[in-house]
């Protein structure tokens, strides 16, 4: 590609920015540790790593500039960082985590550290695991991630559950599943229901490993319907856990009320 530096690989061919190239050989680095958990449960396809300046990034991608994300496009599958976090985002960003006191790590390192979970999401696109329900998909992603981080890099697979612990501590305003769905929650609802979704992942790894992830793979393709079920079937418990987002149940709100009470 124009103006971009292409750095060759197998299975994440990286390009960058000016500036960009060791930026883009570290994450990668990172990313094939990931891999190499996930090859044994499924092939895992090449997935194309752009490291992008802000003007790179506008004169190829509508998505605004600054958060790590995933896209497949034409049967490729991409991830998109920033050469550098807009100072902008990183002040939203501390706006929103004022009220929780100092973080557990840099918030740079934090949003790298999540490029896992974009391509878990890549892993879901290529493995047939992607059900259409945004809550669902998001929930899975960050089991899938953890699930890879544990293993492959245990240390920031702690950094990751405590910066969950801290973020589940926000008090966003919006906390239901349907807002959620439709997008209409704000950074600190993202941030929270993320931090919940983790944690919960955590205790599914603690009590029965993989077992999530190979009952999905043996029923590929999912759907919003399949997928639900499945998850249910396995973990009936996650019916009110789910059901009480948006009520006075909700994870983190100090209330054991059950949904509907």
């Amino acid at each position: 590609m124009a103006h971009l530096k292409a750095l060759p690989h197998p299975h994440l061919p990286a390009f960058a920015s000016e500036g960009g190239t060791l930026r883009a050989e570290g994450l990668r680095a990172y990313l094939l540790a990931l891999r190499e958990v996930y090859l044994p449960y499924a092939p895992v396809p090449p997935v194309v790593l752009y490291v992008l300046s802000e003007r790179d990034w506008r004169a190829r991608l509508s998505h605004p500039y600054g958060l790590p994300f995933q896209r497949s496009e034409g049967g490729t599958l991409a991830l998109y960082a920033p050469l550098r976090y807009p100072e902008r985002l990183l002040h939203r960003l501390r706006e929103v985590l004022l009220s929780l006191g100092p973080p557990p790590g840099e918030i740079p390192a934090f949003l790298d550290l999540n490029l896992g979970h974009e391509y878990a999401h890549a892993l879901q696109v290529a493995w047939r695991l992607r059900t259409g329900a945004r809550w669902l998909d998001e929930f899975f992603a960050n089991y899938l991630f953890l699930l890879g981080l544990e293993r492959a890099r245990p240390e920031l697979a702690k950094h990751l559950l405590s910066w969950s612990a801290y973020l589940s501590r926000l008090s966003p305003a919006t906390r239901s599943l349907s807002s959620y769905e439709r997008r209409r929650g704000s950074l600190e609802s993202a941030l929270w229901f993320q931090a919940q979704f983790t944690l919960k992942a955590q205790a599914l790894l603690e009590e029965d490993g993989d077992r999530l992830l190979n009952a999905f793979l043996e029923a590929a393709p999912l759907d919003r319907k399949k997928g639900h079920r499945l998850l249910l079937a396995l973990y009936p418990e996650l019916r009110d856990w789910f059901a009480a987002f948006g009520l006075r149940g909700a994870p983190g709100s100090g209330s054991a009320l059950p949904p509907g009470s």
